[in-house]
């Protein structure tokens, strides 16, 4: 597939618009609250207030109050708000051979990331890559040459709201309520579109997003591909008090693909809409949801699933037990979800400095018949026995229509005098076969710079019959990963997986990804991935149909390479933005003004009034500055809410005093400016 020349410029303008925002953040931050429209203090002129200078000492009780970050008030060379830049140009190819056929694909492009902060408009990052290239994947979706995602983070309003919004190639929202979910999962459907999020007091949460679904692919150059259709998704959360939560999500598709993992079912365009109704009610370890779901796909009729879940603490154990019921043809969006079952579960854990045990049970049914039931029994356990020694071990029992399967592992975890070891123990037993295998690990000890860990193991696979013969096997395997940062430039890291039959018939064979990184300079570096894997023929039992008896079906060879090279541009500089008073993300305001000497008394700042030069004015006690020599002061970025301005007299001018002890007490509002005007008098 041939990347448009629009991409490119797509692409290459976004790059440049990173470029000004990085450069100009530092200035953008200092001065975007001073057009903002300004509230008053009551009763305080602040006509003739001119606009704030900036200031070189803000430090008073020989340095010991807390530094104004805002105003890089610190020692640091990457002064100014956080913000980062790497661009990746990226030449690769993957080869795969077997089967009697090949096939090729190349990924070729550029892949740049960037984020910066704001100092009144939330965290921003941008995602973007243009590729071009082959792909074996073309017959349902179109590629759009690359991909391209802006999200901003944590916006502040007025009343504690925030707000996350994204445009691009992203996955559809969820509410709280539905992200949290203990025992069902709801699934994100990737869409090219929008998606925003908003939260206020009160444990409000809204979101709403949509587009054209589709599914990313690429090794190490991203790109989105659209399939049919569209997706639409609303919903909402409310804590009406401490204890509860409730909230609501409705999701439509409209004619698009169903997505079952990362297969693509492009026989049949799907239509569904689907509701979510749950309500939470939490007490410290204590929890229960009730979730109901109302639903259809593909004009099969109305579903409905509803299912409770608790946890319940007491002291080092927690129970989690559940029920539900959920009718077949149930979808998310376009995304498939557990259904066409009924049934409950129950598990606890225990947990000591010593022991870590937990244990479970489902019983899972059919709604429809035409599904199996099962009964699964789960349980693992480990104890330490001492500072260096410890032991565990892990056992399943599911019982279902058709047979019996079962697996136990048991290990023995040990620190020993070249690192840290475990030798570890594996059955199984299923309708299908049995299988046995013993593991070695070994993480060992190295320098710091250095990392290795090896690990060895012995299978015995057993088959269903072949014939008159099982298909048995012995199979030998050795796995090393390692690697570290050898010189000052360059760092290496590895896995090499080697496997082989002694006996029987499992396919041997071999694997390895080798990666390099070296640092040309500072903001510069080069990386490489090598990628190689050869598996040899093999005959596994097989069973074509359940009407003829099993036959020996031959799995060809495969033989898979792959080389990735890089060449990457990063750099990162600044702090992350927190407005005086508040927490990193905290809506912020701007605080400025003017101390000045009252000739007349009467409160108010007229033409002709001089300004008191050096002196200190305090915020909350805590961040100051001092005034210019025309008297005035500015705090570019002070969190929002109750704050308190207080003046200290020691370098008026006598016999000047100050009004009400220099003392003003004011509210700060998000992306709003607070001007003050402080009289010092002469006594009469």
């Amino acid at each position: 597939m041939t990347l448009g020349a629009h991409s490119y410029q797509h692409l290459v303008l976004c790059l440049c618009g990173l470029g000004g925002l990085l450069g100009g953040e530092t200035a953008a931050a200092q001065v975007a609250n001073a057009t903002s429209a300004g509230s008053v203090v009551p009763g305080v002129s602040t006509a003739s207030v001119p606009s704030p200078a900036g200031y070189q000492d803000r430090l008073i009780g020989g340095g010991t109050l807390v530094p104004d970050i805002t105003r890089e008030d610190v020692s640091n060379s990457d002064l100014g708000l956080a913000h980062s830049l790497q661009v990746d140009g990226v030449v690769s190819a993957f080869d795969s051979h077997g089967g009697g056929s090949s096939s090729h694909l190349s990924e070729n492009g550029i892949v740049a990331k960037s984020q910066w902060d704001t100092a009144t408009y939330g965290a921003w990052s941008l995602d973007a890559s243009a590729r071009t290239g082959s792909s074996s994947n073309n017959q349902l979706e179109q590629g759009r040459g690359g991909a391209l995602t802006l999200r901003q983070r944590a916006m502040p309003f007025e009343g504690g709201w925030q707000a996350d919004n994204a445009l691009g190639d992203l996955n559809t929202p969820n509410i709280n309520l539905a992200r949290l979910q203990q025992r069902f999962y709801f699934p994100t459907a990737t869409i090219e579109g929008l998606a925003t999020e908003w939260r206020g007091p009160s444990g409000v949460q809204i979101v709403a997003g949509g587009g054209i679904p589709g599914f990313s692919e690429g090794i190490v150059v991203p790109e989105f591909r659209a399939l049919s259709g569209s997706i639409a998704t609303v919903g909402a959360q409310w804590s009406p008090t401490a204890l509860w939560s409730v909230g609501g999500q409705l999701i439509d598709a409209h004619s698009a693909n169903l997505a079952i993992g990362s297969f693509i079912d492009g026989a049949a365009l799907q239509s569904s809409t689907t509701g979510l109704v749950t309500a939470a009610w939490q007490d410290h370890g204590d929890k229960l949801q009730f979730n109901l779901m109302d639903g259809g796909a593909g004009g099969k009729g109305n579903g409905v699933g509803s299912w409770v879940d608790g946890t319940m603490a007491e002291g080092r154990i927690v129970h989690n037990a559940g029920l539900f019921h959920i009718d077949p043809n149930l979808t998310w969006g376009n995304q498939l979800i557990a259904n066409d079952l009924e049934g409950g579960y129950y598990r606890f854990n225990y947990h000591t400095r010593q022991w870590v045990a937990d244990a479970g049970i489902d019983e899972a049914h059919s709604v429809s018949g035409r599904g199996a039931s099962t009964t699964f029994l789960t349980g693992d356990s480990r104890y330490q026995l001492s500072r260096d020694w410890g032991i565990g071990s892990v056992a399943d029992l599911s019982f279902a229509q058709g047979g019996t399967n079962w697996s136990l592992e048991g290990y023995v975890d040990q620190a020993n005098p070249w690192g840290t070891g475990r030798a570890q123990v594996d059955f199984a037993h299923t309708t299908s076969g049995k299988d046995e295998k013993l593991t070695v690990d070994e993480a060992w000890s190295m320098p710091s710079a250095l990392r290795l860990s090896t690990s060895m193991s012995m299978e015995r696979i057993s088959g269903t019959p072949l014939g008159s013969s099982l298909s048995d096997s012995t199979v030998l395997g050795v796995n090393v990963f390692g690697g570290g940062q050898f010189t000052s430039k360059t760092s290496l890291q590895g896995n090499v997986r080697w496997a082989t039959a002694v006996q029987g018939r499992a396919a041997p064979g071999v694997s390895a990804n080798v990666s390099m990184t070296y640092q040309l300079s500072p903001a510069w570096q080069i990386l490489a991935t090598l990628y190689d894997s050869r598996t040899g023929a093999w005959t596994p039992p097989t069973v074509v149909s359940p009407l003829t008896p099993p036959v020996a079906v031959v799995m060809p060879s495969q033989d898979e390479r792959g080389i990735f090279f890089s060449l990457r541009y990063k750099r990162a500089s600044g702090l992350h933005f927190a407005p005086l008073g508040g927490a990193p993300g905290a809506g912020s305001g701007e605080v400025a003004g003017i101390v000045y000497l009252d000739a007349n008394n009467n409160g108010q700042l007229d033409a002709g009034e001089a300004g008191a030069p050096n002196v200190t004015v305090l915020l909350d006690g805590r961040f100051s500055v001092q005034t210019d020599a025309n008297g005035r002061f500015a705090f570019p970025a002070v969190a929002t809410g109750h704050h308190v301005i207080s003046v200290s007299s020691d370098n008026l001018p006598l016999p000047w005093i100050l009004v009400g002890d220099g003392r003003l007490e004011l509210q700060v509002t998000t992306r709003d400016r607070t001007d003050l005007s402080i009289p010092a008098q002469r006594p009469r």
